[in-house]
Parts: C-alpha cells; sequence; structure tokens
C-alpha cells in the first residue's frame, strides 16, 4: 500500500497478546524466516556459502522463547509445570517430524536406492529418540562428506540438540529459581555455561575436528544459551503498561542502539556470505560472533519494535514464511536428496526451482494439516495414541522390513541413480 507516494509495508502487530500478556512478536517469527531461508539456499546450492549459519540462528531464537515462556511462567505462578511444558514440546515437534519419518520410511520400500537404506533406517531410529546428532558423530557421517546425499534424515541433528536442550534446562532453569530466587545467579549459570561451550568447541575443533564440533550438543549448546541470555534481559517480572512481559529501550537510547544492530547485521552478512562448514576459523570463534550477532539482532528487535528492521521481519508474507519454518525445514532435506536421486536430469537451475516449490508445499501442508491441528489438542492421550502409533510402525520398518541385497552385490554392476 501506499501513502502520499512512499511504500509502507503490511505488517503483523508488533505484539499478538494472549490474556495473560503473552504472545508471539511478529518480527522474531520473521527472523526465523531468514533463518530457514539460509539453510535451504545453502543446501540447495543458491549461492549462499554460509547459510548453514542459519541454524545458530534459529537455536538463539529457541533459547530467547523458551525461556521468555519460563520466565512469563515462574513469574506468574511461582512455579513450572515442567510436564506441561514438555508436553506443549511434544505437540509442537513430535507429530510432523513423524509424518517425515513415515514419509521417508514409504520412499525407501518403494522407490528408494537399496543402498540408502541401512544408513537412513539407523537415522530413523536415531530421530525417534532425537539422539541424531550423535548418531552423526559416532557413525563418521559428517555434516557435508561425501555420502550427505545418502542420508535423507541428517539434517534431524539440530532437533535432537534443541531437544537435549529443552530436557535440561527447565530443570536446571527451576533448580537455580527455587535455591536463589535470583535471575541473577541464572544469567550467570547461562553466561558461564555459553562460554564454557564455545571454548570446548575451539578445543575439540584442534583435536577431533569440524564435525564435531559441528554436531555436538556440548559445543552448539552456547547458541541456545545465548538466547537464554537475551530473554532474561529482556523479559519483565510483571507486564508493563503497555500489557507485555517485554522491555522496550527508552527513546532516549534508541540512537546508540542502531549502529550496534548494523554492525551485528553487517557481521552476519559477511559469516554468510564467506563462511565454509569447514573453514578452522568457523570454530575459533567465527560461530561465537555469528551467535552473538544473532542475540544482538533479537534484542534489537524485541527492545525497539518500532525500528525499520522490526517493520521489515514482521511484515505478513515474512511472518508467514516464519511460521512455516519448522516443517519447511523438516521437508527441505528429504526433498533435496529424493531430487538428487530421482529428478537428476533435470537442468539444475529448473532441479532447484523444483525442490524450492516442493518443499513449499509440503511444508504448508504440514504447518496446516498436522503443526496446527495437534498443537490444539489439549487431552495428551488424543495425541499420544497415534504418535506412539506411527514410532511403532516406523521402528518396525526399519527392524523388520529389511530389503534384500543390493543389486550390484549381486550382479557386480553399480547404479548410480535412477531418471
Amino acid at each position: 500500500m501506499s501513502r502520499r507516494g512512499r511504500l509502507v509495508l503490511v505488517a503483523e502487530p508488533v505484539r499478538t497478546l494472549g490474556p495473560d500478556g503473552s504472545g508471539r512478536i511478529g518480527a522474531v517469527d520473521g527472523l526465523r524466516a531468514v533463518a530457514v531461508a539460509g539453510v535451504i539456499a545453502f543446501h540447495f546450492g543458491l549461492g549462499v556459502p554460509g547459510g548453514f549459519l542459519g541454524v545458530d540462528l534459529f537455536f538463539v531464537i529457541s533459547g530467547y522463547v523458551i525461556t521468555r515462556l519460563l520466565l512469563m511462567e515462574w513469574h506468574r505462578t511461582g512455579s513450572i509445570d515442567w510436564a506441561r511444558f514438555w508436553g506443549r514440546r511434544a505437540r509442537r515437534l513430535l507429530p510432523a517430524v513423524m509424518v517425515v519419518l513415515v514419509a521417508v520410511q514409504v520412499w525407501l520400500r518403494l522407490g528408494a536406492l537399496p543402498e540408502l537404506r541401512s544408513t537412513t533406517d539407523a537415522q530413523t531410529v536415531m530421530a525417534l529418540i532425537y539422539v541424531s546428532n550423535w548418531y552423526a558423530i559416532f557413525a563418521d557421517l559428517g555434516y557435508w562428506g561425501a555420502l550427505v546425499n545418502g542420508t535423507p534424515l541428517i539434517h534431524l541433528w539440530s532437533l535432537a540438540v534443541e531437544e537435549q536442550f529443552y530436557l535440561v534446562w527447565p530443570l536446571l532453569f527451576i533448580a537455580v529459581l527455587v535455591t536463589t530466587r535470583s535471575r541473577r545467579v541464572l544469567a550467570a549459570v547461562a553466561g558461564v555455561g555459553a562460554a564454557a561451550s564455545y571454548a570446548t568447541g575451539m578445543l575439540l575443533f584442534r583435536s577431533e575436528g569440524s564435525d564435531r564440533v559441528y554436531l555436538g550438543t556440548d559445543t552448539r549448546c552456547g547458541a541456545l544459551l545465548l538466547g537464554v541470555l537475551c530473554a532474561l534481559v529482556l523479559t519483565r517480572s510483571a507486564p508493563g503498561p503497555d500489557g507485555t512481559w517485554d522491555r522496550w529501550l527508552p527513546a532516549r537510547r534508541r540512537g546508540v542502539a542502531r549502529p550496534v544492530l548494523a554492525l551485528a547485521v553487517t557481521v552476519l552478512a559477511a559469516l554468510w556470505a564467506t563462511a565454509g562448514i569447514q573453514t578452522g576459523w568457523l570454530y575459533e570463534g567465527g560461530l561465537l560472533l555469528a551467535g552473538v550477532s544473532a542475540a544482538i539482532v533479537i534484542v534489537h528487535l524485541v527492545a525497539v519494535p518500532g525500528s525499520m528492521l522490526a517493520r521489515v521481519l514482521g511484515a505478513r508474507p515474512v511472518v508467514w514464511i516464519g511460521r512455516l519454518s519448522y516443517s519447511l525445514y523438516l521437508w527441505h532435506w528429504p526433498v533435496h536428496v529424493y531430487a538428487t536421486h530421482r529428478w537428476s536430469r533435470l537442468d539444475r537451475p529448473l532441479l532447484q526451482a523444483t525442490e524450492i516449490v516442493v518443499t513449499l508445499a509440503l511444508g504448508f501442508a504440514s504447518f496446516r494439516w498436522v503443526e496446527t491441528p495437534a498443537r490444539r489438542i489439549r487431552r495428551p492421550f488424543v495425541l499420544a495414541t497415534p504418535l506412539l502409533a506411527c514410532g511403532l510402525v516406523v521402528l518396525g520398518s526399519t527392524m523388520f522390513a529389511q530389503p534384500g541385497a543390493p543389486a550390484e552385490q549381486e550382479t557386480g554392476v553399480v547404479v548410480h541413480g535412477r531418471p
């Protein structure tokens, strides 16, 4: 829309408030769109060599969002219902990933190359118990090695890191606040944890290499803990006059915030444009720089809600992609692996365009017909029963529906692909 000749972005409301003053922050959802776009661009070969750092952006966002919710519940009720917390996480994450696991198993049994099946079956089992990252480390799969196009579930390593964090962090959060009643102590714990995580990564890179550092929970939780620090800085102990729990930066200080934001965005852009997943400097400070820069961007979006960046990321199309980001992330890599093996004769630009269209279609379908209905279910048994059934079917497929030996093992003829 235009106003006096100027282009005006149609944006989401700054806050979508719930009855208790909580709610989604449109610009933060929009930042998820940037993160998933970077990852997809990297994996689809669209000229963003450091797009894999979108995962770090996801981690910082996740640490912020989860801790913000925990803080609001703590200050509102004086306690944390950790069972309810994990129940919400399960409703949010499990149904969509289960559909992906089922779809991959169907492909394995009906049309995938036989040589894909052994590793993918193992990945499926590891995904069911959220330890995909450690399986990739100990099985020496790597993240971007020669075998990556034969591993349609390798991208689930990041979900494993987050789930392991979600398992531990609420308990540590409760323990610290029950014991000390001090958010400063909690911030100190998170700060020391983040520093230790990044330092561990730097040390392990020299002795064990990039894959161990990139995939390990201990070396990657630093970004999540930076998000925790963002939440501790930005979340009030009670709703303010505006009805939200979020602290806004006073107008007199916003002039200082602009150059800091500009520096953080510049650093992220430079990293995304130049970083390589095997580059040494990335593990000797680059990941820390990416995490800190992402944290600065989040602080700015929340504390300066009327800024140009907040308005751009809060625009409805951007927010819409951001809310699809989980499903898009889940589907994009299996789509890429399928396309690599089944549509390899397509010209590269057409193949990339097809991958993007199929990913968007599957991501939207998952969000509309899987994620959204699952989040609305309030009775655990209603959701637990189909999830358990799907899990057992998937597990049975990996363990008991094994195919015969690949053709090349029987004939000596190696089959490289299919039309």
